[in-house]
């Protein structure tokens, strides 16, 4: 009797064990069809299509159950003067709500101008709403000192970061046109420069970027020669755990993976940079 009561507890150990490891990609995901309209009359047509694609969003929420009141705010940085930016990471959103929503399809349903002049637009959106149990931990902060709002083309790019908890970094730099990871760095043709993925990065320790010093500067390019100036979006996310990103870095797979970590185990802050062409 003891022995089989010793074996169950040994079960149900082993059992738990191997459910810890998933609770941090424990999320509720509710898929969801939505619609959303919107009027004005001093917006161009794309402004009023992504306030329309807004409405879409609270609405998505209120059918998932999130709230009635939802208020829904850019997670991304934005550009004012770089539409196609805008749309690109116009799906990528949080609320205060203790819910995430990613949209993975917009449909224009209407388009007309009414009798006063107006332009209406309505939308349907499909998308995926990441609901959490828990709350952000307010005691989880970081701090990034040395990061430009502007940089000219080949500028060199350091910085220094202080986690107030102990954590893991990830540091993805993200364009219109590409994404990639800044830290850890990783590429086999110059392996002595490749960052160390299991470093920790220690309460209230600041660090210089780039961490390993055989890289001397970060430096930004502008890859397409017809461009004047590219936009670089810096996205830090902080963890408690050490959570691998092990797919393709394109911009949904990082919101997947960003939305799937729960709130108290995360911290993300972003730094919107603009890189001009060298004249």
């Amino acid at each position: 009797m003891i022995r089989t009561q010793i074996r169950v507890i040994l079960l149900l150990t082993i059992f738990v064990s191997l459910l810890s490891p998933c609770r941090v990609f424990s999320q509720k995901e509710i898929s969801v069809i939505a619609r959303g309209t919107y009027e004005a009359r001093d917006l161009t047509l794309e402004e009023v299509k992504n306030k329309a694609i807004d409405e879409a969003k609270k609405n998505a929420m209120v059918q998932a159950g999130i709230a009635e009141n939802v208020q829904v705010s850019d997670f991304l940085y934005t550009f004012e003067d770089d539409e196609k930016f805008k749309e690109i990471f116009q799906s990528f959103v949080s609320t205060e709500t203790g819910a995430e929503i990613m949209v993975e399809d917009v449909q224009e349903i209407k388009r007309d101008i009414n009798e006063f002049g107006n332009i209406l637009i309505e939308v349907e959106i499909s998308a995926v709403i990441y609901k959490h149990d828990d709350k952000k931990d307010p005691s989880l902060v970081i701090k990034v000192d040395g990061i430009r709002e502007y940089y000219v083309e080949n500028d060199p790019l350091d910085f220094s970061f202080t986690p107030s908890k102990d954590g893991y970094l990830k540091i993805f730099n993200v364009t219109d046109a590409t994404a990639f990871i800044l830290y850890p760095y990783n590429d086999q043709a110059y392996s002595y420069m490749n960052d160390d993925p299991e470093r920790i990065f220690r309460k209230n320790e600041k660090v210089r970027f780039p961490v390993n010093r055989n890289m001397e500067y970060y430096y930004f390019g502008i890859d397409n020669e017809s461009k004047e100036k590219e936009y670089n979006l810096l996205i830090f996310v902080l963890t408690k755990e050490n959570i691998p990103f092990m797919e393709d870095v394109k911009v949904n797979n990082i919101m997947k993976w960003i939305y799937q970590i729960p709130l108290e185990e995360r911290i993300v802050e972003q730094y919107g940079i603009v890189v001009n062409r060298k004249k």
